[in-house]
């Protein structure tokens, strides 16, 4: 301030006292008067002001920070709780992923156990799969077989026929596609054995074993008393009269014993092609019965065996041996003759149709592998 106020002074000196007495040339013009400075007491007021500001600002300021702080920290513990509740849903969630690991791992080793059960369950059916199929080839192998021989040595198409049928019945039960292209080969021989002649070798061979049953009941010949025709031995009749067409010996036969009464069997004439027939004894006869009974059984073998000449040669000597030694008027001979008769002009032999395509499917079948 002392600088400011003695500047005027100075300025307003003469000349000569400022350069010591010296003339010195002539000064320029002043330059125009300053504006007068500002007064102490608005700078006073614009400190205040200032001040007031800033401590407004201080103020605010403050406010502010505290509502900040205030703020944060209301963030922070929010930020805190759903940091822990994540770490709770974490730990969680973890928990039961091991749980799902584990569980997961359980099921893969049952998984695991239940292929390898489920493998070996495979195994053990397809090995008794193949032990039964083998099994059903076996029985059906010997049941072609056996209509074979059959078909080949004595020509008995009933059994033949049955045994293919039988093979097919056990092939249906299996139950496998692997049989089926044997089934259709089958079934064409079943079809072309139907179609075959036929011959009843049971029956007959039940008709030879009747004849041989009814032998031992046959009248012989030679027998000492032999019934007559009728079965009935008794007084005759009144009716009983001699019929023209009887030959002579005979009307004197029943016109003598009508007159002898009860002593008619007496006497007794009959007319014997053989007189040999009349000789035998007892024991001979008991020979005769059984060699009878032996050439009907060696025919039923022939029969069997479809042996055509041997069946045909016993027949006929059965007959030559009843024709001579049995009394050929009774009913039953009589009857057994026509039998043997009638047997003796059935044809035996007769061509069979062979299997020889069933064979050859059945013996592919079991070398070729299959389940």
């Amino acid at each position: 301030m002392t600088n400011d106020e003695s500047s005027p002074t100075a300025q307003t000196l003469p000349p000569t006292e400022a350069t010591g007495g010296a003339r010195a040339p002539a000064a320029p013009p002043p330059p125009p008067p300053l504006a007068p400075p500002p007064r102490r007491s608005g700078l006073v007021w614009s400190a205040v002001l200032l001040a007031l500001i800033a401590l407004a600002s201080a103020i605010y300021a403050y406010v502010q920070l505290g509502n900040l702080r205030k703020e944060s920290a209301r963030r922070l513990s929010e930020l805190e709780q759903a940091s822990i509740r994540a770490t709770e849903t974490a730990n969680r969630a973890d928990a039961e992923a091991r749980a799902a690991r584990e569980r997961a791992l359980l099921l893969e080793t049952r998984v695991t156990e239940e292929q390898g059960q489920r493998e070996a369950m495979e195994q053990l059916y397809a090995d008794l799969s193949r032990g039964r199929d083998e099994a059903v080839m076996v029985e059906v192998d010997r049941l072609v077989a056996m209509a074979s021989q059959e078909l080949s040595i004595s020509g008995n198409v009933a059994t033949a026929l049955a045994a293919l049928q039988t093979a097919d019945l056990r092939l249906a039960r299996a139950d496998s596609a692997r049989f089926l292209p044997l089934r259709r080969v089958i079934a064409r021989d079943i079809e072309r054995l139907k179609l075959a002649p036929t011959i009843d070798i049971t029956g007959m061979a039940l008709k030879l074993d009747q004849i041989a049953t009814g032998v031992d009941a046959w009248p012989l010949v030679s027998d000492a008393r032999v019934a007559s025709p009728s079965g009935v031995v008794g007084p005759p009749e009144q009716s009983d009269l001699p019929s023209p067409a009887m030959p002579w010996w005979e009307r004197w036969l029943v016109r003598l014993q009508s007159e002898l009464g009860e002593y008619r069997d007496l006497i007794r004439l009959r007319q014997v092609e053989t007189p040999g027939a009349l000789l035998l004894l007892p024991p001979q006869q008991q020979l005769l019965r059984q060699q009878i009974k032996l050439r009907l059984l060696t025919a039923r073998q022939a029969l069997l065996m479809r042996n055509d000449r041997l069946f045909r040669a016993d027949l006929v000597e059965a007959q030559n041996l009843i024709n001579r030694y049995v009394d050929t008027r009774q009913p039953s001979v009589a009857a057994a003759l026509a039998t043997l008769k009638q047997l003796g002009s059935t044809a035996l032999s007769v061509d069979v149709p062979q299997i020889h395509d069933s064979v050859a499917a059945v013996r592919a079948a079991r070398t070729t592998p299959g389940r």
